[in-house]
């Protein structure tokens, strides 16, 4: 369950705060604002919108005038100081329409002015969209670099989720989508709340409440708990963390910055904290919940667009956002704050989406890191989008010395892939070693923590040829490792669902590609990548049993004869380079000397079902599904066994980088003498250093070039 920290939790406090009205403004120009018209379309002002702020220290707060539901919405826009004004204003989070209109977010921002418009007293809030002068490049940029402590001195940050699409067609508020799936959420959170408590941890949670206008506070019903796999409340649940909200990337740091936060969907209001503490328990119990929602369908249409249709049992990707979200914010009291480095944020938030591809930068600049490289960053919107990413590339090399945003490069866009059918090419304008942050990658093969199971090349510091500016100026990046064999055969991965299973003579595939314990460990580590489904590094042996357990299942067949892993495999008690025998038998593995190519130690399918014991197969399923999304399966001419991108080829090399956890797919690229760096991989057989210290490869320095082709 995580460390645990007590709180009180005052529902009052957290919904429906402030109603007698907001604390007054001072302002630092001209008190007298003219009065303009907000519709769905246009804001009509009898004057210019917008004038000069006298310097950065000052932005526009925007005041809604009371009005009843049925009035037109009118507002003020105020120039104010930021330190005259801490607290004095809410803070609007929502999601911008497709296409960037160029004063407000479209219809959107209208009905959630709209939502929150008093009949009585006037409301003081901040919207980007309105707040910030959109068509004023030098504006944007000033303001997004203060972003950070607009979110931080906002009293609130007012989350609009959107209207219920149950409101025309549904009269009681309570049956509506909104109200179903807040009610859902509090009842997670107050069954884990229960189940904490009853083992004794020291929490206290309180009672998860939301609020519907005209009805009042309620909770979630006590018979729809967390153990309640096969509820129908699931559905609405999904539809929640499926709102285009929990997709935007603004609204990351408005959360992780943010000192309370409420999320309004259509009439419902709670705390923001529920749902992201919903989010994590979920997400953590995700292997206990999703069989019902499998069963009863109520996963469909939820799952990110690049994913295979298989990958039924991976979390939906806004689930992953709020869980992401909450583990990074100030709001969350129960587990210990989350902080990354920036390159490690720019990665994690890859599947949040911006309109303008710079703000995937910009839009993090708030947040701390470990590293403190965004306070090397100014946002610059009269910059290209290489540009930016050049600056942040130069940035992370000269501030960390560290060469862990290699492993962040994928030249593919899995979400493109998914839409077209096709691999679309990648930006020319950049070189092969820096990020392409706005594509939607794979889960990054490299561990956020050290582990001694992923040190391909840390055993040797990093070392660069050139000076570290000088790198980024003429697109070239030397690096110091080692150079491996090439790749000799490709393949791509199969279904990871449990539809898919085999009913062919088992026995008869074992011994026709000789597969022993050893060579199926080493392609249960390659299928998952050394990880389990949670994403963390896991011993070999319980890799081998999960695996097992699927084979026995008739799942992941596939893989046994798959060109790539079908021919060659070495024999037992040995490998390509040197693993000695003493760390095979640690794992269980056979000590008879006697191998695969020998027709001796071959595996049955009674040897898998002895191995399968204490396995989890659909733990294993889910750990390929999260490895293998996105990437290649791969051979290399000594028959080491990976897995790689998507762009991997047969002829590419193997290459450890010293100072970086895993091997990389680079290509020869003769026209610029040096080696385009296709992406990073995984060897279980040169994980742990093997390649640096064996005296047969050769040590270099290899130059990073150009884009991939």
């Amino acid at each position: 369950m995580g460390e645990l920290m007590s709180r009180d939790n005052a529902f009052s406090n957290a919904v429906g705060h402030n109603e007698a009205g907001t604390p007054s403004l001072q302002e630092g120009v001209e008190a007298i604002k003219p009065l303009f018209i907000v519709s769905e379309n246009h804001a009509a002002a009898s004057s210019p919108l917008y004038t000069r702020l006298p310097s950065k220290d000052y932005f526009r707060l925007l005041e809604i005038l009371p009005g009843t539901d049925d009035a037109r919405l009118q507002c003020r826009m105020h120039v104010c100081s930021m330190c005259d004004n801490r607290g004095a204003y809410e803070a609007l989070s929502y999601t911008w329409m497709t296409g960037r209109e160029p004063w407000t977010g479209g219809r959107n921002l209208y009905m959630a002015l709209h939502r929150l418009r008093r009949e009585a007293s006037r409301r003081v809030v901040w919207a980007d969209a309105l707040c910030i002068d959109q068509s004023n490049p030098q504006e944007r940029s000033q303001q997004v670099a203060g972003m950070g402590d607009i979110l931080r001195n906002a009293h609130d940050v007012l989350v609009w989720l959107g209207e219920d699409e149950d409101a025309n067609q549904v009269s009681d508020p309570v049956a509506r989508a909104s109200s179903k799936a807040f009610a859902g959420v509090c009842s997670v959170v107050s069954t884990w709340a229960a189940t904490a408590a009853a083992a004794k941890h020291a929490l206290r949670v309180g009672r998860p409440q939301y609020r519907i206008q005209s009805c009042g506070t309620l909770s979630g019903s006590d018979g729809e708990g967390l153990l309640a796999a096969d509820s129908p409340v699931w559905a609405k649940v999904l539809q929640l963390y499926n709102k285009r909200w929990f997709s935007r990337l603004w609204v990351v740091q408005e959360i992780a910055l943010a000192r309370r936060a409420t999320a309004i969907w259509g009439a419902c209001e709670m705390p923001w904290e529920w749902i992201g503490l919903a989010a994590a328990i979920i997400r953590t119990n995700w292997n206990c919940i999703v069989p019902g929602w499998v069963a009863q369908g109520a996963h469909s249409g939820y799952l990110p667009t690049y994913l295979p249709d298989e990958s039924v049992r991976l979390v939906p990707v806004g689930m992953m956002n709020a869980y992401f979200m909450y583990r990074i914010s100030r709001l969350q009291n129960y587990f210990n704050t989350l902080r990354f480095s920036f390159g490690e944020l720019l990665t994690l938030t890859r599947q949040f989406k911006c309109e303008d591809k710079r703000d995937k930068i910009f839009g993090l600049l708030g947040l701390p890191t470990t590293d403190h490289v965004n306070s090397y960053i100014t946002p610059d919107y009269g910059q290209s989008l290489a540009g930016v990413y050049r600056r942040v590339a130069a940035a992370i090399i000269s501030s960390t010395k560290c060469l862990a945003f290699l492993s962040h490069v994928h030249h593919t866009d899995l979400h493109e892939v998914r839409r077209f059918s096709t691999v679309v090419p990648p930006d020319s304008t950049l070189p092969s070693w820096i990020p392409q942050w706005h594509h939607i990658g794979p889960q990054v093969l490299a561990p956020l923590d050290a582990h001694p199971d992923f040190a391909a090349g840390l055993s040797r510091a990093a070392q660069f040829r050139a000076a570290e500016q000088e790198a980024v100026d003429a697109d070239r990046l030397g690096v110091h490792g080692v150079m491996l064999e090439g790749v000799s055969a490709t393949n791509d991965v199969g279904p990871t669902s449990g539809s898919h299973t085999y009913r062919g003579d088992a026995d008869v595939v074992l011994a026709r590609h000789g597969h022993t314990r050893h060579s199926l460990q080493g392609l249960a580590m390659a299928l998952a990548a050394g990880k389990s489904w949670y994403g963390l590094p896991k011993d070999r042996g319980g890799m081998l049993a999960d695996f097992a357990h699927c084979l026995v299942a008739g799942r992941l067949w596939w893989a046994l004869e798959l060109d790539a892993f079908g021919v060659g495999v070495p024999e037992e008690g040995q490998d390509e380079v040197g693993r000695t025998s003493d760390s095979q038998n640690q794992t269980g593995l056979n000590d008879d000397g006697t191998g695969a190519s020998s027709g001796h130690g071959i595996v049955t399918l009674q040897d898998l079902k002895d191995i399968s014991r204490g396995g989890n197969g659909n733990l294993f399923l889910d750990a390929v599904a999260t490895a293998c999304v996105g990437r290649r399966l791969f051979r290399t001419a000594s028959n080491m066994r990976g897995v790689g991108p998507i762009d991997t080829q047969p002829g590419d090399k193997v290459c450890v980088i010293y100072g970086t956890p895993v091997p990389f797919i680079i290509r020869r690229c003769d026209e610029k003498q040096g080696y385009t760096l296709v992406g990073e991989c995984y060897i279980d057989d040169i994980m742990h250093g093997e390649a640096v210290d064996d005296p047969g490869y050769e040590e270099t320095w290899i130059d990073l070039v150009s884009s991939i082709s």
